[in-house]
């Protein structure tokens, strides 16, 4: 009979990213069939910390007789180096930095870089990334602040120390920063936790968001977007997929199969708009309308001359200006919103691609492929494979 293997999650379910990550767990566990699970909350969500909890936390491992953990691990040496020395199976999501000699779950550069594209993509000029102290914030904000750099831009920079600093400190402090800011502006932040807060501060500044401040944040936690005012724009991350990785690893090193292995990485799967980054901040209107019929209509094979029907100046007219503010001409930020909506719809449903290109209004398969491979950098295929489980 094959041994059940018990599983320590160190993970926050109150957060979307957390949930991801279990749901993938699950699956993998769900095709195993022989594992349970104990949870145990994160040390970092537990205040006042102290060294005596991370005793607690190896007591419990001895306890429960457990196979392997994956979340939050303590930043204690003695813990780390306990795992590291008994070879125990662990994957962990670091949070000030990385924990040699154990799989990391590590940030990709390219969804701080997706921020700045999107951000840049809706005509913004100026540009500022609010953070936190902390590893996934920092390389979030590295990639942001490298892709603009491409362009000669340097962003403004906001990070919070997460201090023992009341609550209201830290909130003027951002106040202040909020209306120090060249506007319109867009504003990336770490998380949607973060993008939260930023539109309370926005609203006791007397700023408005998004016509002075375009809020993106990442890990389109729904019910945080949706709780805010307006509704938060956010990048999609692939939690879920990390997670079913996370344990597959796990698997292996129980068994032993492997003597080395790879850390794991999150990585961007898109952007989801809302209304924190409405592109009514683009100064000219007739562009603003231009960019807004795209975006209203990128489900259906819209032409130049459908977007220069919805303005009311001439073809050559709104070109030049178009071109000017978003830095492409329409005809190619027609193609590149409708490939953005083909790559969600590939990753986020089951049905062939084919038939996904057809309900997009895309009529040779064949040739949106090789537009999807110019403008995503893999094929519709490949693009599936990575982002799916």
């Amino acid at each position: 009979m094959q041994k059940t293997h018990k599983i320590i999650l160190m993970l926050d379910s109150s957060r979307a990213a957390d949930r991801g990550m279990i749901r993938g767990i699950m699956d993998y566990a769900t095709q195993r069939g022989s594992w349970s699970f104990y949870r145990h909350s994160p040390l970092f969500l537990k205040a006042p910390f102290s060294p005596s909890k991370q005793d607690d936390l190896l007591a419990r491992l001895r306890s429960l007789d457990a196979d392997g953990i994956i979340g939050y691990l303590p930043s204690s040496r003695k813990f780390q180096q306990l795992l590291i020395k008994h070879r125990f199976p662990a994957v962990t999501i670091p949070l000030k930095k990385l924990i040699p000699g154990i799989i990391n779950v590590l940030q990709d550069p390219a969804i701080g870089a997706l921020g700045a594209k999107y951000l840049r993509d809706q005509g913004f000029e100026h540009f500022a990334f609010c953070g936190q102290d902390n590893y996934w914030s920092q390389v979030r904000q590295e990639g942001f602040a490298d892709y603009l750099k491409t362009y000669h831009i340097r962003p403004l920079l906001f990070c919070d120390t997460l201090s023992r600093t009341s609550i209201e400190t830290r909130q003027q402090r951002l106040c202040q920063w909020l209306q120090s800011l060249p506007k319109p502006i867009g504003i990336m932040t770490c998380n949607d936790e973060k993008s939260m807060e930023l539109v309370e501060a926005c609203r006791e500044a007397g700023l408005h968001v998004p016509n002075e401040i375009a809020i993106l944040g990442v890990d389109n936690d729904e019910m945080i977007c949706g709780l805010s005012h307006p509704p938060l724009s956010s990048i999609e991350l692939n939690f879920q997929q990390v997670g079913y990785k996370a344990a597959e690893t796990l698997d292996l090193m129980i068994y032993r199969k492997k003597d080395t292995y790879d850390n794991l990485v999150f990585m961007p799967m898109g952007t989801v708009t809302r209304q924190s980054t409405d592109i009514r901040a683009i100064h000219d209107e007739d562009v603003a309308e231009a960019i807004r019929f795209i975006h209203n209509n990128a489900k259906r094979d819209i032409r130049v001359e459908d977007v220069v029907n919805a303005t009311a100046i001439s073809v050559r007219s709104l070109q030049l200006r178009f071109k000017k503010i978003v830095g492409r001409g329409i005809s190619r930020h027609i193609r590149m919103i409708r490939i953005q909506q083909l790559a969600h719809q590939i990753i986020h449903s089951n049905q062939p691609i084919s038939v996904i290109a057809m309900e997009l209004d895309f009529h040779d398969i064949n040739h949106v492929s090789r537009i999807f491979r110019r403008e995503m950098g893999i094929s519709p295929l490949e693009y599936r494979k990575k982002f799916r489980l």
